[in-house]
């Protein structure tokens, strides 16, 4: 009976270690930010990246972005587009779960409240965030706090 309690509490102990969660706030500079950047409604991307700096330009054309600068990435840095349909909240941190080393956009409601022109049936406003970080390793999904359900992870 002891030996059998004590191996519960050892496995309880383990189990509650595995699942704690430790987020860890990640360097980043924005290189972009558009509240009201304008998209197709069918669009279910909630994050366009790369970590070459050749496919950046093509990314910026593809969402019609001007390009105000060249845009260099040193190694081992990731270029992160975060398209977030709820336009009142702000990007706040790039995060990485240590537990289970995913990397996300953490984003806070702003307060800010908006009435804007209604788009026609197939576009919709969406928070567009462009960041440069680097990663510790290489992520195969950047993800966003909150993601849209079914949404996609481009790596380009």
């Amino acid at each position: 009976m002891k030996i059998l309690l004590i191996v519960t509490l050892l496995c309880s102990l383990t189990l509650h270690e595995a699942w704690a969660v430790e987020i860890q706030s990640i360097p980043h500079r924005v290189v972009a930010d558009d509240r009201t950047f304008v998209r197709e409604a069918t669009d279910r991307r909630y994050s366009i990246w790369t970590d070459s700096e050749a496919k950046i330009p093509d990314i910026l054309d593809e969402l019609g972005l001007t390009k105000t600068g060249i845009i260099k990435l040193k190694p081992g840095e990731v270029f992160a587009v975060f398209l977030n349909d709820r336009i009142e909240e702000d990007f706040v941190q790039m995060a990485r779960n240590a537990s289970t080393k995913r990397y996300f956009a953490d984003y806070a409601d702003s307060g800010i409240e908006f009435r804007l022109r209604r788009l026609s049936e197939d576009k919709k406003f969406s928070h567009l965030t462009a960041i440069i970080f680097t990663p510790s390793e290489m992520p195969s999904h950047l993800g966003l706090r909150g993601m849209i359900a079914n949404g996609l992870s481009d790596k380009k």
